[in-house]
């Protein structure tokens, strides 16, 4: 899986010239069909996307070409799972924040559960990854909680990356340094910082 921009027509370009590079090897990759139609939620509608799969010339390992505003294996897109995460970083249960989000409370339930059991590993995460970006920015959240402190990081690493790269929504920022994997619950968690 590689995480590419939601501009389609540029990310097959990039393709088709061999611009994008396996993450196992570093070689080219070059088209290779699409994956299964899925719906992805957004904040106010619903998108139908065929993700495009590539291969590498080199490896011949497969990638399914994930868009920046999806996290691996979720229905919703990155900004309405993180739109629940902050609402619950300012007290509210998962209950109202899925009424408000209109979306199935086990569904928010679900995604506060796993990024509270991994508050603590993202949390360190967003901090070094935000230090290699900026060695002088503050890197101390204090939040009064795991939930709250990697919430603290997660922003901070947002501040540091748009300082320094320039705008970008700050949940596109996140899928993409966490290669679409913030909640993931299978045997690939986080990766060390880019």
């Amino acid at each position: 899986m590689l995480i590419v921009s939601t501009d389609k027509d540029a990310v097959e370009a990039e393709l088709k010239t061999g611009l994008l590079k396996c993450p196992i090897c570093g070689s080219p990759l070059r088209p290779w069909g699409y994956g299964v139609r899925r719906e992805i939620r957004l904040r106010s509608s619903s998108d139908h996307r065929r993700f495009r799969r590539s291969i590498c010339k080199h490896c011949h390992t497969t990638h399914i070409l994930v868009e920046e505003d999806t996290l691996l294996r979720r229905r919703h897109s990155v900004e309405v799972i993180g739109a629940a995460l902050v609402a619950k970083s300012k007290g509210k249960g998962h209950r109202s924040i899925a009424r408000d989000l209109d979306i199935a409370a086990s569904t928010v339930r679900g995604w506060l559960r796993r990024f509270a059991t991994i508050a603590d590993v993202i949390r360190e995460y967003f901090v070094r990854f935000a230090n290699t970006i900026d060695p002088s920015h503050d890197s101390r959240p204090v939040g009064g909680s795991p939930f709250l402190d990697a919430i603290e990081a997660i922003g901070m690493f947002a501040i540091v990356s748009v300082r320094r790269f320039g705008p970008k929504p700050p949940w596109l920022l996140v899928s993409f340094a966490t290669r679409g994997r913030l909640l993931c619950n299978t045997s690939e968690p986080l990766l060390a910082p880019i």
